[in-house]
């Protein structure tokens, strides 16, 4: 909220907009500041996503923050009145991921499936406040088409440096590394963690983590292929099915193994229960490399 404050302070055409969650999406100090630009639309996330498309068309730049969730009520509107219209609509994903103590049904882990599934629009995937702020700028001054930030309920972990800029960023190198960690968003915490424990057991591990889920993501790879050759685990806290593991799994000819919440609805929890639960915790992670690590190296010789 603080962020889009000091960008709507300048910019007259920046609005937001929530369904009923003016606090929980943190726009309260918007709605105070800029009251004539903020709307809250209540328990109404379609009517939030079409509003947005037809503020877009009078050339308004408009901000939905919306839960991950409950983004999914609207997944018509971001088709027909967002998407094929290529409009300039701002997707702010509160509550990516897991998110533990909202319950069981607020778990975010379907919307990089949905939105990966919408042509032209892209998803970005900050780690850290630093790297929000700088998506958020990006999102709202280079991009002319739907733009998703997807981001989790809390504060940061110990990754704090902004590599906004890079569609694909190496976060851990790792001489003569054995596997590649990537992953995307908070999960970078734990893939790094992991990777210091593979390396206090001889494991070399190199982490990368992807910022843009989009159409560049294939010319990104191409431009790191000998870097990311080899044994590639993805690390997310989404379902499998249409994650961007299965994309890169995909396009790394069956050479990427993936770790995820699986297609499954997860049970209640806190997030490093839940984490663990998953197997997406820095010790899951660590574990399954160490199983998995010789059939590996046999396979790609």
């Amino acid at each position: 909220g603080r962020e889009l404050c000091a960008f709507a302070e300048k910019d007259a055409r920046i609005c937001a907009i929530t369904a009923a969650m003016p606090s929980g999406t943190g726009l309260t100090r918007f709605a105070s500041r800029f009251p004539d630009r903020f709307f809250d639309v209540g328990i109404a996330e379609e009517h939030a996503v079409a509003m947005a498309a037809g503020m877009a068309a009078q050339g308004l730049v408009p901000v939905v923050a919306i839960y991950s969730t409950f983004l999914q009520r609207a997944y018509d509107q971001l088709v027909h009145d967002v998407a094929i219209e290529g409009l300039h609509v701002v997707l702010c994903v509160d509550r990516a991921g897991i998110v533990g103590a909202d319950g069981a049904t607020h778990n975010g882990v379907l919307d990089v499936a949905f939105l990966r599934s919408i042509p032209g629009i892209k998803i970005f995937c900050p780690s850290n406040f630093a790297e929000l702020r700088s998506m958020m700028s990006h999102a709202l001054y280079h991009e002319s088409s739907p733009v998703a930030i997807r981001y989790p309920r809390g504060g940061e972990g110990a990754f704090r440096k902004d590599t906004a800029g890079e569609t694909i960023a190496c976060v851990r190198e790792a001489a003569g590394h054995t596997v590649t960690l990537l992953t995307h968003g908070v999960l970078v915490n734990e893939a790094i963690a992991a990777a210091d424990m593979l390396e206090n057991k001889g494991v070399h591990a190199q982490v990368y983590k992807v910022n843009e889920i989009g159409n560049g993501l294939a010319d990104a790879f191409r431009e790191r292929e000998q870097e990311l050759s080899g044994w590639c685990v993805v690390v997310e806290d989404v379902v499998e099915s249409g994650s961007l593991g299965e994309w890169v799994a995909a396009h790394q000819g069956g050479r990427a193994d993936r770790l995820n919440t699986g297609d499954r609805f997860l049970p209640h929890g806190g997030v490093n229960e839940l984490y663990r639960h998953c197997g997406i915790d820095a010790e899951g992670i660590a574990s399954f490399v160490i199983k998995n690590r010789k059939g590996k190296e046999n396979d790609l010789g």
